[in-house]
């Protein structure tokens, strides 16, 4: 099994460099996470975003030391839309710099991920790297690829997420994120014929999330349910990506969920 510099996807360390390889380490490179921190007037006033000291304050008692990301491309910068006032940062890096406020060794292992990316291919592509990184926390991004399929299986969809969490549940993760996205009728890019179907795939996809997650002791964050009535920034021009204020609104939402998890207080 692959260690934490051996995988395909990066190490971001308190330096805020990263570390990327695919059998071999490779060098330092500076990391997107530096700009997370700069003053952007327009994050600060958004109250779905997170207040200057808000993230410190939520998790001050938190003892995470490293994380790992699982999912698709949703996480990544490219394609991003940039809002004016608001940083160019995906949400992972976000929630990272925040937990390394509290832990400035705070690490957190990102592997690469692609568009479209069904649970079936996370397990069986990030899975292992995941694993080997002996992380203590992890965030997984899913539900984007199975509502954007012509066909979807609510029960096969589930079998998969079990078995992700089952197995990082049973290893040293103690907290288990699963992100689940926007509302998707919202972005522009869902023909008005499907609108309907979209909308109701959606529901029943958190549901099963959030039973397939309580069930294994995990926490399902619906960030459909935190977008709040603005929502047309939220998405970038490029299909299925978030905007800059989109990530802001998904750290936030990330972060005050951990804020609230016994222990992080």
């Amino acid at each position: 099994m692959a260690g934490p510099e051996q995988g395909r996807g990066r190490v971001r360390t308190r330096a805020g460099t990263e570390r990327r390889g695919s059998g071999t380490p490779g060098g330092p490179a500076p990391a997107a996470a530096g700009e997370v921190t700069a003053a952007v007037a327009g994050e600060h006033e958004d109250p779905q975003c997170l207040a200057p000291g808000e993230a410190a304050g939520l998790l001050a008692g938190a003892g995470w030391r490293r994380a790992v990301v699982l999912g698709d491309s949703t996480t990544e910068s490219t394609g991003m839309t940039v809002v004016p006032g608001w940083a160019r940062a995906t949400w992972t890096d976000r929630v990272a710099a925040a937990l390394r406020e509290t832990d400035p060794q705070f690490a957190c292992l990102h592997p690469r991920g692609r568009r479209d990316l069904p649970l079936s291919h996370i397990r069986s592509t990030q899975l292992g790297d995941a694993l080997g990184f002996a992380g203590d926390l992890a965030f997984l991004t899913c539900g984007g690829p199975e509502l954007r399929a012509q066909s979807f299986d609510p029960d096969a969809m589930e079998l998969e997420l079990s078995r992700i969490l089952s197995a990082l549940r049973g290893a040293t993760c103690q907290v288990v994120l699963v992100v689940s996205p926007f509302d998707l009728t919202r972005t522009g890019q869902v023909p008005a014929g499907r609108l309907t179907a979209v909308r109701a795939r959606q529901r029943l996809l958190a549901e099963r999330i959030e039973s397939v997650a309580l069930r294994h002791g995990c926490v399902h964050v619906d960030l459909a349910a935190h977008e709040g009535a603005s929502s047309a920034d939220l998405w970038s021009a490029r299909p299925w990506r978030l905007s800059s204020r989109g990530h802001a609104v998904a750290a936030a939402a990330v972060v005050r969920t951990l804020g609230g998890l016994p222990g992080t207080r």
